[in-house]
C-alpha cells in the first residue's frame, strides 16, 4: 500500500512539472478584449445590412416579420373544454381568423397592417413591421364545432372549445358463424 501511495505522489509531481498550470498573461486578455469588440461591431454591421435588405423588398419584409416571431399561445383544458389564449397585440378584431379543423386542429390566423416608410415629423425610429401569421394548434382530444366561444380583450384572444362527449362503450355480443 505504501509503494502504491509513493508511486502516485511521484506520478502528480511530475505531472505537475511536466504540465505547469498556465496562466493568463495580461497581453492575452487584452487580445480577448480586441477580439470580442471586433465581434460586436460585426453583428452591428450584419443587423444593418438585413435591415437594408428587409427596407427594400416589401415581400421579404412581410416573410422576415412572420419569420421567428410566432404567436404566443397557452392551452388549457377543464372538465367541459379546452380553452386557448392567444397574444395578439395592436391587432384588429375583423383581421383575426379563426378555425377548428376536423374537431382537432385549431388555426389562429391573421394580418396586421403598420403604415411603414412613411417621413411624418417627429419619427425619429420605426420598428414595428406588418405581416401576416397563422398558427396551428393540435388539441389533446376532440372538440365540437358548436358551442365555440371567442373574446378579444386588450390585445389577448380567448377561444373555449367544448370537448366533444366520449361515447359510452357498448358491449355487443358476436355470434360466430
Amino acid at each position: 500500500m505504501r509503494k502504491i501511495l509513493i508511486i502516485m505522489s511521484i506520478i502528480l509531481i511530475a505531472a505537475g512539472e511536466a504540465y505547469p498550470a498556465t496562466q493568463k498573461t495580461s497581453d492575452e486578455y487584452e487580445d480577448l478584449a480586441l477580439l470580442r469588440k471586433k465581434i460586436v461591431r460585426m453583428k452591428r454591421e450584419l443587423d444593418t445590412f438585413i435591415k437594408e435588405v428587409v427596407s427594400e423588398s416589401p415581400e421579404q419584409q412581410n416573410l422576415l416579420s412572420s419569420y421567428g416571431e410566432g404567436v404566443k399561445v397557452d392551452l388549457a383544458e377543464d372538465e367541459k373544454s379546452y380553452i386557448v389564449k392567444a397574444d395578439l397585440p395592436g391587432m384588429a378584431k375583423d383581421k383575426i381568423d379563426i378555425t377548428l379543423e376536423n374537431n382537432k386542429v385549431l388555426k389562429i390566423a391573421g394580418k396586421r397592417d403598420v403604415a411603414q416608410g412613411q417621413t411624418s415629423p417627429g419619427v425619429v425610429m420605426q420598428e414595428r413591421m406588418q405581416g401576416e401569421f397563422e398558427r396551428v394548434i393540435e388539441l389533446p382530444g376532440e372538440g365540437m364545432s358548436s358551442g365555440l366561444t371567442a373574446t378579444y380583450n386588450e390585445g389577448v384572444l380567448e377561444i373555449s372549445i367544448p370537448k366533444k362527449k366520449p361515447s359510452k362503450e357498448e358491449k355487443i355480443k358476436i355470434k360466430i358463424q
